[in-house]
């Protein structure tokens, strides 16, 4: 079954200002249960559920 999955930043808690982009794209599902994460909307992918993590998610590829 394919799936779509996003890119998804956390604010730092301890700073304000320091926003970490996640290094997976994951399910909504995952992502929602996430204290202070927020979707990428933009940046998404559709994939086999069986690539995916117990969690739902999947490594960012690098294209180089």
């Amino acid at each position: 079954m394919k799936l779509t999955v996003f890119r998804y930043k956390v604010w730092d808690h301890q700073d304000d200002d320091h926003v970490h982009v996640a290094p997976y794209y994951a399910i909504r599902e995952y992502i929602e249960h996430l204290e202070g994460a927020t979707v990428i909307e933009d940046d998404s992918l559709e994939v086999d559920e069986s690539d995916l993590d117990a969690h739902g998610r999947i490594a960012v590829r690098d294209e180089g």
